[in-house]
C-alpha cells in the first residue's frame, strides 16, 4: 500500500493506539495497523475502527490501569 502523506510503502504492524474517551484516555495495545515506513503515518482498517468503538461504548472492565505522567506546555 501506498502512503497517501509521502506516497512511500506501507507495513502492517501490531501498535499501541491512545483514545481520548470521555474525559481520560483508554490505551489499546495489539492494535493491527498499516504504519508508512517513511513517515509514519498510521491508519486502522474499518472494523478495526469499529471494534474500537465498541470496546469504548460497553467499556468493559480494563486489562490494567497504569498511571502517567502529564506536563503542561506553555508559549510564552
Amino acid at each position: 500500500m501506498e502512503c497517501p502523506v509521502c506516497h512511500n510503502d506501507m507495513n502492517t504492524k501490531s501498535i499501541k493506539h491512545f483514545q481520548e474517551w470521555k474525559g481520560h484516555y483508554v490505551v489499546f495495545e495489539n492494535v493491527p495497523a498499516i504504519v508508512c515506513s517513511t513517515c509514519n503515518e498510521t491508519l486502522l482498517t474499518g472494523n478495526i475502527v469499529d471494534k474500537i468503538n465498541q470496546t469504548l461504548w460497553s467499556m468493559p472492565k480494563t486489562s490494567r490501569k497504569e498511571e502517567v505522567d502529564v506536563y503542561e506546555l506553555t508559549t510564552s
